[in-house]
Parts: structure tokens; C-alpha cells; sequence
């Protein structure tokens, strides 16, 4: 279908322009009108969706994951298809909506989401956002602090931790002064009312040095409001943003208290990579028992033994931790190690994973000292729940943002048995009783992200995605083919990584000892 640019058009129309000085301002050009993508390939080449949804029958609990404070609401609305994320005029009330999986980039290839949304109506102290982002990196359309000179508070934004501090750079749909900062069609740009509902698309190349694109559909016609090339930027030298890999989410912020409360209508969405997509990248591991224990004994009459689980480690990268310095204090703020010899704000933009009680956490850190880690939530920037403690575990790094992608099962059982393969789920991870997780890099697998455990009794929660039948009489390996079950993400907050659990049952009278490895492929970029 051909694509209009109406700035294109009126260019060639108009025919040759002068070359003086005044004139060398850029333009776009054909290769970056909307019948491009964002690295010049023409839009007759092979896009493949890799994500979408629809909210016909629910919220797809299990593709999505949310999150709501101070009175925030998200409900689904069946009678439109579409899922409403309300807030209430209470100061801080967030709601947020995130795919799970953060989708992977390919250099060479442009990333495009399309979702219709009705933002509601501009308000003061308030927020709404869509877009490729998370709380570190991403781009966005954002609506919020409307003025005069812009009523709908539009703005297309870049969000970067590349610095060490989480960076918004806007572009107002109208700065102050009445000019657009938007390199759009000042006539389309015009014409748009932001209270109705909106099909939008954002569009980026990461390379670092990438283009981002944020555009409407008007009539079926897709339409560039802003584009933004990072290469040659002035005073641009780092990465526009940390990461290409990036998850679709939608956003609600009160920033104070608000005149009144305000409904955000999100509907159908696709992520769609231009110019063909290649096999997930990522190195295939083997996950089982522990050498010299090749089986675990399951007693008779046990209902759901888990023989064997697998997930990623909560950190990507893993640049410090406790075994040269001790932490020796903590607060919801802070967290203090004995003998570091840090350089001040050395892991500022970093994150600390720490765990009390059983319990995972993660913060970002926003300053430190030699010896102090200063500390926030990841969402919501203000103190966390729990402090961490004085000779406790903890890792500097990256939030693992990958994710694990099973292959098959290898099983083998001396009596009859029944097998059941258990996920987390957003609003049901599985809890282990007396797991042991090791990680995969301390048993021969060194440039592996993930951890098994081969300990655990029980276990709650999870969803069963799969059953089948050990036969009696050890009659050898079966081999169950997984391609198409989930991958194994991390959640919102970064720190608690998705658990596949292997889960036995046996007969009355009748133990069995099982044996049992699972394949998967790491995908980590």
C-alpha cells in the first residue's frame, strides 16, 4: 500500500529550493519518509510480529505484568476490548502495565509497535505515558504539564541511564513560545485531538547511534510526528539509550495531587521487527542433576515433588559483590560495606541485588561513597520496603533483562510416575521449600546466566503448562520436546526471575527414583 508524507509531497511540488546558508537546515528526505524504516530500508522488505495482543476475554495475565500504588486501578473492560488504568487525584498513585518479554533487538533491523490509546484528558501533576520503555531506557509519547501554548501537555521522549541518572529528553509537541519542537507536518500536528482515541507507532534503530520515530495513524495512513537521528547529533557522544532491547509499556504517574481523577484506555498492540527477523541469538545449555547423584529419590504416595527447577540469575552483570567487602549496615536508603574502597558514584545508575529473609530485592543505586551505597526503588524512586542487613549477600551490577527459552526434557523414572512442568506466573511465582539454587558458571557452564536447583521438597504456586506419564520399570530416557512453551523472564521489579519447575508424583506403595535435564537456550541480546 503506497504511504503518503505530506512533507515529501509539498517538497517536490514546490521543486528546487535555494542553497544559501539559512537553507542547509535538515530535512527529511525520501529514504526517511514513512515508506522507510529507520535504517533507509524500504518498507516493501519482510516485518514479522514478534509480540501482540488483544484484551478481548481479559488483561493476558500471563503476558503482561502491572503494577499500582496509592489507589491506582487497572481493570478490563470487556464491552470495548480494551484494559482501563484509572487514577485517582491521590499524590504518587501510579499504574503501570509492562509486556513481559523485553523484546530483542537485531542490529540492522527496526523495531515498530503499533497500540491504539485514548490518553484522557491533560491534567496538572499528572502523567501518561506509551511507548518502548522501562524505568532505565526507552522511547516514548508522553502527555503531561499542559500549558497554554500546549493543552494536551503532548511530548515525544527519549529515557537514558547511559549517564548513571535516569535522563528524559523531551520534544514538545509545543514548547514554550508556541513553536513545535515536533518535526512533523505542522498542519497534521494541528489537527490532532489528543482526548480522542489514537493509533500511534514508535519506531527505533538502536545501534547506539540509531533513529527513533513516533507517528499517528490517520485514515490507514501512517504519519511521522517526530524522528530523531542519534548519529552526528550535536553534543551526542554516548548511546542514545543503554539498551536496545526494550519491552512495550503503558504509564500512569501522579506527581502531586491532581483536580480530578483520570481513565487511560489502552487496546490491541503489536511489536514488529522491519526486514525479517533471524533465529533467537543465544547459547543452548544443559540444566540437571548434580554430578554423582544422577537421580533423586521421590517416596512413595508424594504429590508434586519438585525432582528439578531452573531459572536465570536476578543480575545480568555481576561487577561487585559482597566477598570483597561485607555489607556491615543497612537502611531503606542506604546500604553500608565495611571495607570497600569504592571512587565516589562509581555504581551510580548501577543496581544492588540483596536478599532478606528469602526474600529478593533490588535497588537502583543513586550515589556513593567509598563505602556507602546510596539506594532507591526501582519504580517508584522513593525508599524500599525492606532494608538490607548487616553480613548479608549482595551484587552490583545489571538487572538480567534476558531470558530462557526451553528446548526439551530429558527424564527417565524407575516406577510409574506422573510428570507436571510448572511456570512462574506474575501473580503466582513458584516458591520453593529448601531449594539450593547454583548457578550454572560454578558447574562447568562458566559463560552461563542461569542457576538449577536439585534440593528443594515443595514448592507452591506456579501455573502447569504440561503432563505426561513416566512409565514403570525404568524403560529408558524420554525425550519431550518444550519449543513451545514460555520463556522464563524477570519481573517488573527486576528481582525475581520466573522458575520452571519439573514436579513428580508418584504411586501408593511405590517410590521412584527420577533422573532428569532440561535444555535451554539463553538469550541474552
Amino acid at each position: 500500500m503506497p504511504v503518503i508524507d505530506k512533507q515529501d509531497a509539498d517538497r517536490r511540488r514546490a521543486g528546487p529550493t535555494p542553497t544559501s546558508v539559512s537553507d542547509l537546515a535538515p530535512v527529511p528526505t525520501r529514504s526517511s519518509s514513512a515508506s522507510a524504516d529507520v535504517v533507509g530500508r524500504r518498507k516493501v522488505s519482510i516485518h514479522k510480529n514478534v509480540y501482540d495482543a488483544d484484551f478481548e476475554y481479559g488483561k493476558q495475565p500471563l503476558r503482561w505484568e502491572e503494577f499500582t500504588a496509592s489507589g491506582g486501578t487497572i481493570t478490563h473492560q470487556p464491552g470495548a476490548g480494551a484494559v482501563r488504568m484509572t487514577l485517582p487525584t491521590t499524590s504518587g498513585a501510579i499504574t503501570i502495565r509492562q509486556s513481559r518479554p523485553y523484546h530483542r533487538y537485531q542490529p540492522g533491523k527496526t523495531m515498530f509497535m503499533a497500540t491504539a490509546v485514548n490518553f484522557g484528558a491533560a491534567q496538572a501533576n499528572q502523567i501518561q505515558r506509551v511507548g518502548f520503555f522501562d524505568d532505565s531506557n526507552g522511547v516514548f509519547f508522553e502527555q503531561a504539564a499542559p500549558t497554554t501554548e500546549n493543552p494536551f501537555g503532548m511530548a515525544c521522549v527519549v529515557r537514558s541511564d547511559t549517564s548513571g541518572v535516569v535522563t528524559d529528553t523531551r520534544f514538545r509537541m509545543v514548547a514554550p513560545g508556541g513553536l513545535s519542537e515536533w518535526s512533523g507536518d505542522p498542519s497534521i500536528l494541528a489537527s490532532i485531538d489528543w482526548t480522542r482515541i489514537q493509533m500511534l507507532f514508535v519506531e527505533y534503530a538502536w545501534y547506539g547511534a540509531g533513529a527513533v520515530r513516533w507517528g499517528i495513524f490517520i485514515d490507514g495512513e501512517p504519519v511521522i510526528l517526530h524522528q530523531v537521528g542519534f548519529g552526528n547529533r550535536a553534543s551526542q557522544t554516548v548511546a542514545w539509550s543503554r539498551t536496545g532491547n526494550l519491552p512495550v509499556r503503558y504509564e500512569q504517574r501522579n506527581t502531586g495531587t491532581t483536580a480530578l481523577a483520570n481513565d487511560m484506555n489502552h487496546y490491541g498492540v503489536s511489536v514488529m521487527v522491519e526486514g525479517g527477523i533471524d533465529e533467537q541469538r543465544g547459547f543452548t545449555y544443559t540444566y540437571g542433576m548434580a554430578l554423582g547423584t544422577p537421580t533423586r529419590t521421590v517416596a512413595a504416595a508424594t504429590n508434586r515433588f519438585p525432582v528439578l527447577s531452573i531459572r536465570m540469575r536476578v543480575m545480568g552483570t555481576q561487577e561487585y559483590t559482597q566477598a570483597t567487602a561485607a555489607a556491615t549496615a543497612g537502611t531503606t536508603t542506604s546500604l553500608t560495606a565495611g571495607t570497600a574502597a569504592w571512587t565516589v558514584n562509581q555504581w551510580r545508575g548501577r543496581c544492588v541485588n540483596y536478599i532478606v529473609s528469602g526474600v529478593s530485592y533490588v535497588a537502583r543505586i543513586t550515589s556513593n561513597t567509598a563505602t556507602v551505597l546510596t539506594i532507591a526503588d526501582v519504580i517508584t524512586g522513593g525508599a524500599m520496603a525492606v532494608a538490607p542487613v548487616a553480613g548479608q549477600n549482595y551484587t552490583i551490577g545489571l538487572i538480567n533483562r534476558g531470558q530462557l527459552l526451553p528446548k526439551r526434557l530429558i527424564v527417565s523414572s524407575s516406577a510409574l510416575a506422573q510428570c507436571e512442568i510448572f511456570f512462574s506466573t506474575p501473580t503466582s511465582p513458584i516458591v520453593l521449600t529448601g531449594a539450593s539454587f547454583v548457578a550454572m558458571s560454578s558447574l562447568g557452564s562458566g559463560n552461563s546466566f542461569a542457576e538449577r536447583d536439585v534440593s528443594a521438597t515443595s514448592f507452591t504456586g506456579g501455573e502447569r503448562i504440561k503432563k505426561f506419564l513416566l512409565p514403570a520399570g525404568g524403560s529408558g530416557l524420554q525425550v519431550f520436546e518444550l519449543l513451545d512453551l514460555f520463556p522464563l523472564y524477570n519481573n517488573l521489579r527486576g528481582s525475581v526471575p520466573d522458575i520452571m519447575t519439573l514436579a513428580v508424583t508418584t504411586q501408593t506403595g511405590v517410590p521412584s527414583n527420577v533422573g532428569a535435564d532440561f535444555d535451554a537456550q539463553e538469550a541474552m541480546s
